[in-house]
């Protein structure tokens, strides 16, 4: 499965795609991230909010093409300290994934914070999405489990929140027939994978592809990655995932050493 997953990312191109959706997980250089914006703008992109990006889904007219949405998984620290406050100065919405776990978490005092994290995020013009509960595998549990994943955590957030959650995204990108479908009578507008490519209109609402991007680029190289050129945005993600392990482990060794 892992040699097919990185022979089909090779093969991915998304230069005719009419919307990319980034996906941002670890980010650890704040001025990496405003380098990358700055190069989505010079490239042309406008950044969608979430609703604009649905009611496109849904036949209205894209404002201006390239389009961008800007999406980031786990809502870590990292996210909120690195990627917001470029974010709120560009005026760019974007859409956060959390794991719900935390706003019922065991102490009261880490259920508060995250509970007010989500708010925040709101209040700055930004969208909460569902990533479940516990962040599993969902194509590993049994149906009963999945539900209780995917709809306990939108009613946790929408609980929090005080609105509607309409964006899900899958922890891994694990999915199958059976977990899309329960996502779907969830009542869930749209489902993220972390599969590589753009969005056509059209495309299944619920298996909506993603340009991941990893391993802290900088700008040129981001650029390049924007392409989607055959072959070529492929190869640089496939690099970006070694130097992310690296990262990772760099990081690993400086809290142990710590």
């Amino acid at each position: 499965m892992g040699v097919l997953r990185a022979l089909s990312e090779l093969a991915a191109t998304f230069r005719s795609a009419h919307v990319l959706v980034l996906c941002y997980h670890r980010l650890r250089s704040r001025e990496l991230f405003a380098d990358q914006m700055a190069a989505l703008s010079k490239c042309g992109y406008s950044v969608l909010s979430l609703p604009q990006f649905t009611e496109w889904l849904n036949g209205s007219p894209l404002l201006s093409r390239p389009a961008a949405l800007l999406t980031f998984d786990g809502c870590f620290s990292d996210q909120l300290e690195n990627a917001v406050p470029v974010l709120d100065s560009l005026k760019f919405p974007a859409i956060f994934f959390p794991a719900s776990a935390g706003l019922v978490h065991q102490f009261p005092d880490v259920a508060a914070h995250w509970r007010n994290t989500v708010l925040e995020l709101t209040k700055a013009g930004h969208t909460i999405g569902c990533h479940t509960q516990n962040h599993p595998d969902l194509t590993r549990l049994p149906t009963k489990e999945v539900r209780q994943e995917v709809l306990g955590s939108k009613l946790t957030l929408e609980d929090a929140l005080g609105q509607r959650v309409s964006a899900f995204c899958y922890p891994y990108g694990a999915y199958d027939a059976c977990v899309r479908e329960i996502v779907q009578e969830a009542g869930f507008d749209v489902a993220f994978t972390v599969d590589l490519g753009g969005v056509k209109f059209g495309d299944d609402p619920y298996s909506l592809k993603r340009v991941p991007v990893l391993g802290e680029p900088g700008p040129r190289e981001f650029g390049v990655y924007l392409s989607g050129r055959f072959l070529v945005s492929g190869s640089i993600l496939l690099s970006w995932k070694v130097r992310e392990r690296l990262l990772d482990r760099k990081a690993f060794q400086s809290e142990r050493e710590g």
